[in-house]
C-alpha cells in the first residue's frame, strides 16, 4: 500500500493521451489495428472508468532502462525515475517488460529472469508462482497500444514508415484485436 495518499499513476491516461494524438495524426490506414485492438480494453485500461486497484503504489512507467546499479559496479540495483510514482494496478509497472515479451522484443530468457528476480523480491503485480498472465494480460495490451500509436504518429510526423520495431508492435495489435483480454474474460463471469 502506499505509504501516504498519491495520485493514480498515470499508465491509463498516457495510454489515452497517445491514442488521441494517433487519431489526430493519422490517416487511419495503420492505425485501424492500433484502434481495435484498443477498443478491446476493459475501461478503466483506457482511463474511462475507476481503476480496480486504488492502493497499490506503482512506480508508474517501469521499464528496464529505469532500473539501475548505485555504486554502478556492485551496488543494489535502484529504481529511479519515479515522477509517475501513484497508485493504481500493480501489474501496470510490468506492463513494459511483458509487452515486449509477448511482441517478441524481448528474448524469453531475459523475460524469464526478470520474472523469476521480481517474484523473488516479493513484488505484487504477479502471483508469487503459476501464471502471470491473467495479472499481466490487460496492461501489457494496453503498453503495447499505446507504444504502437506513438509508433505511428512519430513516423508520421517524420514522414517515413514504421521500422521493423515499430511495425512489430502494429502487428501485435492486429493479433491482439482477435483475441480478448483475460481480464475482459474474468469480468464477464
Amino acid at each position: 500500500p502506499a505509504p501516504v495518499p498519491l495520485p493514480p499513476m498515470r499508465g491509463p491516461a498516457k495510454a489515452a493521451l497517445a491514442l488521441s494524438r494517433l487519431r489526430a495524426t493519422t490517416d487511419g490506414t495503420l492505425a485501424t489495428p492500433v484502434l481495435r485492438a484498443w477498443d478491446t480494453l476493459p475501461a478503466w485500461a483506457r482511463d474511462e472508468a475507476p481503476r480496480p486497484d486504488t492502493a497499490t503504489l506503482c512506480h508508474g512507467d517501469l521499464h528496464l532502462g529505469q532500473l539501475v546499479r548505485h555504486p554502478a559496479a556492485d551496488g543494489p540495483w535502484r529504481l529511479i525515475d519515479v515522477d509517475d510514482l501513484g497508485v493504481g494496478v500493480p501489474a501496470w509497472d510490468l506492463a513494459r517488460p511483458a509487452a515486449w515479451f509477448a511482441c517478441g522484443l524481448l528474448p524469453p530468457h531475459e523475460w524469464h529472469r526478470f520474472l523469476a528476480a521480481y517474484r523473488a523480491a516479493g513484488g505484487p503485480a504477479v502471483p508469487a508462482a503459476g501464471d502471470p498472465w491473467p495479472a499481466l494480460d490487460v496492461p501489457a495490451r494496453a503498453l503495447t497500444v499505446q507504444t504502437a500509436a506513438r509508433a505511428i504518429t512519430k513516423a508520421a510526423a517524420e514522414g517515413r514508415r514504421p521500422d521493423e520495431i515499430e511495425q512489430a508492435l502494429i502487428d501485435a495489435c492486429d493479433r491482439m484485436a482477435s483475441v480478448p483480454p483475460e481480464l475482459v474474460r474474468e469480468e464477464a463471469k
